[in-house]
């Protein structure tokens, strides 16, 4: 399983996300060897299955550090395919990269192409230099590239296969495989991390949880707390903007541990997920992890969101948030039809073993 632009440990979605995976795989019998930019120091006293293991790949910290990345990854996956015998190369993809397919190709090993989010639109939030000619034209060939070299792949909602499509018709045939989230540690059995005593709030709470990037509507989470005095808006998050402007009834609180979240969503009321009107193609993490906790969502109406949740939460448009959560926030009734439907649908559908499930079914497929 090839990784590079992902850091171990960490608490990014895209960590979380491949962890949950490889994890998963292990766990079902499966012998897996991640490439990341794994910090064995940082990790200690995190377990893994014994099926798991790691190889570090170079961590520059450095502007323009996915071209040195991405190129030791590729030195690496041809170093493990010389040394040991493998099955399957696993490629998660972004721009620039398909070090796994690319090693796989001349190696005569199957390979499989990972696809999380629209790299393009997601590259277009980040940087203005994605916007030049020159640059975005090789950005559409790495793409086109990647996916011609794999034997195979997946998506994480059919609305992205169909973005991606227009890359490389190739993409057409890939699986549609969505997230998951960890049932063990998203329920109701968490203990309450106690945000309510320690901020001394009063009333309900809507959480958001998440990087505060581009592709999240950090914006719209201050409009909730504007409109709605009476409600507690808690931000667990860090990083891109950070400066949440100053609102009385708006909480940022930091980036919590991976066992804190589940104990703040169950002190929770709503899950709010709103996005821009831009639709990157998600299986948002967070929209599981609310149900699991039996959380009613919120969440912004673009079509993989409508996807991913098929119905189990309320879906408003883009900006229209603040006022949806006015019109339901005293509305009990509705508030726990939403959260039952929710926990029900997650619970039998969103789990991680089910996309495990699904992706050895894939790997067995392309073998």
């Amino acid at each position: 399983m090839v990784a590079p632009s992902v850091r171990v440990p960490d608490t990014l979605g895209q960590t979380l996300h491949q962890l949950a995976l490889a994890n998963g795989l292990a766990e079902s019998g499966i012998e897996v060897t991640l490439l990341c930019r794994y910090n064995a120091d940082a990790s200690k006293g995190t377990k893994f299955h014994p099926n798991l293991k790691f190889v570090s790949i170079v961590n520059p910290g450095i502007p323009f550090e996915r071209i040195i990345f991405t190129r030791h990854a590729y030195q690496k996956v041809l170093e493990e395919l010389k040394s040991e015998s493998f099955d399957i190369v696993h490629d998660r993809g972004y721009i620039f990269a398909g070090s796994g397919v690319q090693a796989a190709s001349e190696m005569g090993v199957k390979s499989v192409l990972q696809v999380d989010d629209n790299w393009m639109r997601s590259e277009l939030s980040a940087t203005r230099i994605a916007r030049l000619w020159p640059y975005h034209e090789k950005a559409i060939r790495s793409c086109r590239r990647q996916i011609e070299l794999a034997d195979g792949g997946f998506t994480v909602s059919s609305i992205l296969r169909d973005q991606i499509s227009v890359w490389n018709k190739k993409a057409k045939q890939f699986s549609v495989i969505q997230n998951g989230y960890e049932d063990d540690r998203f329920n109701m059995s968490a203990e309450p991390l106690g945000i309510k005593k320690r901020l001394g709030l009063n009333g309900k709470i809507a959480v958001f949880v998440g990087a505060l990037g581009p592709w999240h509507g950090i914006d719209e989470l201050v409009q909730i707390a504007k409109k709605n005095p009476s409600i507690n808006v808690v931000v667990a998050g860090g990083g891109y903007g950070e400066n949440i402007p100053v609102v009385d009834n708006l909480y940022h609180i930091g980036r919590l541990t991976r066992d804190e979240v589940p104990q703040l969503l169950i002190e929770a009321d709503i899950g709010l997920a709103p996005y821009p009107n831009v639709d990157y193609g998600f299986s948002p993490l967070k929209i599981y992890e609310y149900m699991g906790c039996k959380l009613p969502v919120v969440a912004t109406l673009l079509p993989s969101v409508e996807e991913a949740t098929q119905g189990h939460a309320l879906l408003v448009r883009p900006g229209q948030m603040p006022d949806a959560i006015s019109r339901i926030i005293d509305n009990n009734k509705l508030l726990n039809e939403l959260a039952d439907s929710a926990f029900t649908y997650a619970s039998k559908e969103r789990t991680w073993s089910v996309t495990i499930e699904k992706t050895i079914s894939l790997y067995e497929e392309i073998l």
